[in-house]
């Protein structure tokens, strides 16, 4: 983690590679959102509601660009995934890309910490402490959702524009990384 960020922590937190062993406990956290989300009737993350994407997130723990967030009592309160490597759902999304970016993917706060604004602060920490220069950071979110669409642009990522259609379109962000 020291080569793609700076530091490890910010406020109370820390933040660190996911590991194996962390592998139940980062599918939970994720599909306790995307129940959350449901009940609230939001149309996202639906098949990670039923595993559908189990297998992927843990390739992508093993492959070490899965991160979790920890509190100083070590309980993970959120998870991110972030790689410099286009997976098909980002080609599809952005189109084939040989640039420097790093693709934001599966950010999640647990519920019981959605109040202390993690995700805005984490957000904050990786376009902070982040190593990559001369980049982009890419992030892709459902396009009906406004309230996470207005999330990700007061965080300062630009709406970059639309793919898809129907109720699979999806919004495109990006932010500029600089030395």
């Amino acid at each position: 983690m020291r080569e793609l960020f700076l530091t490890d922590r910010f406020d109370e937190y820390s933040v660190r590679v996911a590991k194996v062993d962390d592998t139940n406990d980062v599918l939970q956290l994720l599909r306790n959102v995307a129940f959350w989300l449901e009940k609230k009737g939001i149309q996202q993350w639906e098949y990670l509601r039923n595993g559908g994407e189990d297998g992927e997130i843990r390739q992508d723990i093993t492959s070490g660009t899965t991160y979790v967030v920890e509190d100083n009592d070590k309980n993970i309160v959120a998870t991110f995934n972030l790689s410099p490597n286009q997976n098909e759902w980002d080609v599809a999304i952005w189109g084939e890309r040989k640039d420097n970016a790093y693709y934001l993917h599966r950010l999640a706060v647990s519920r019981d910490h959605s109040d202390n604004q993690i995700g805005s602060k984490l957000l904050h920490w990786i376009d902070e402490n982040n190593s990559i220069s001369e980049g982009y950071l890419r992030l892709d979110c459902i396009a009906s959702n406004p309230v996470l669409n207005r999330y990700y642009e007061e965080a300062g990522y630009t709406f970059i524009g639309c793919t898809g259609e129907g109720e699979n379109t999806f919004s495109r962000f990006e932010k500029v990384m600089k030395e």
